[in-house]
């Protein structure tokens, strides 16, 4: 029995549309996950039933299942980070003024390979996925800048857009 439990940290690299992996070296983490932000969940099937006059039973049920996504918080975005993730242009420093960054929210933001690792158990690895990135904080005395993502598999060509593996397997 495989129990799969916290989360460990994750990691971000070059998506690939065609299905591979990048090497977890050339891979970087990808922030501070803020604490118990992260959540991986699948909403459920769409379902559309058919059902014949006078009866309470459907003669035909179609299922369409919903991919799973990865939700968390981020707590130590930077300007590099910021355009990243969510979009916008970094404006070098130039005299008096200083580096900054600017969003029109006009920018596109690239694909990326994720690679979930938890403290125990399965590993998550979407290796073409869409990142949506947007700004929550919380700008009180006991607030935080926090970055929220959302990240949902995308198909590829060869292989699954999801997979996940026991990182201890031989």
């Amino acid at each position: 029995m495989l129990v799969t439990l916290g989360l460990a940290e994750i990691m971000v690299g070059e998506a690939s549309p065609a299905g591979t992996m990048p090497q977890e070296g050339s891979m970087k983490k990808i922030g501070k996950t803020y604490r118990d932000s992260a959540k991986f969940s699948q909403e459920t099937a769409e379902v559309t039933e058919h059902y014949e006059e006078g009866n309470a039973i459907p003669v035909v049920r179609k299922v369409t299942k919903k991919s799973p996504k990865i939700s968390f918080s981020i707590m130590d975005a930077d300007i590099d980070t910021l355009v990243e993730y969510v979009g916008g242009t970094k404006v070098e420093k130039n005299g008096t003024e200083k580096t900054k960054w600017a969003f029109d929210g006009s920018e596109v933001v690239k694909n990326k390979a994720i690679l979930v690792k938890s403290e125990q158990g399965l590993w998550f690895e979407m290796p073409n996925a869409s990142i949506e990135a947007v700004i929550n904080a919380d700008m009180s005395a006991k607030g935080i800048f926090l970055v929220e993502f959302t990240v949902t598999p995308l198909a590829v060509t060869e292989g699954k857009g999801l997979r996940a593996y026991d990182p201890k397997e031989n």
